[in-house]
């Protein structure tokens, strides 16, 4: 499996001594990130969404209960963020200009 691919996975997590591992149908092992997220399906079927990192380690886009539907993925993007701040900080200026030289 190359590296820093997009990659589905599907199996089990369990809790081991170094983190959750999702021990795979195929019979692989996969260290996943020690997040919120990956900690509370410790003990269920799973299938998981993300970048192979390292030898065995998964970086997780995304987590779901096996046979449900993939959730809908909410990524919110830096810039998207700064060009709001700059386009609302712009509309305050030229607001609040106008206001000073009215009064």
């Amino acid at each position: 499996m190359p590296v820093s691919s997009t990659t589905h996975l599907t199996g089990i997590v369990e809790g081991a001594a170094n983190g959750p591992v999702l021990r795979t149908d195929g019979g692989g092992t996969w260290e996943l990130d020690n997040t919120r997220q990956v900690r509370k399906f410790i003990g269920s079927r799973v299938e998981v969404v993300g970048e192979r990192s390292g030898f065995n380690g998964f970086a997780c886009d995304q987590i779901w209960p096996a046979g449900h539907r993939r959730p809908t993925a909410f990524k919110l993007r830096l810039e998207f963020i700064l060009a709001a701040a700059f386009v609302a900080y712009g509309l305050y200026a030229t607001v609040g200009a106008a206001i000073s030289a009215l009064g």
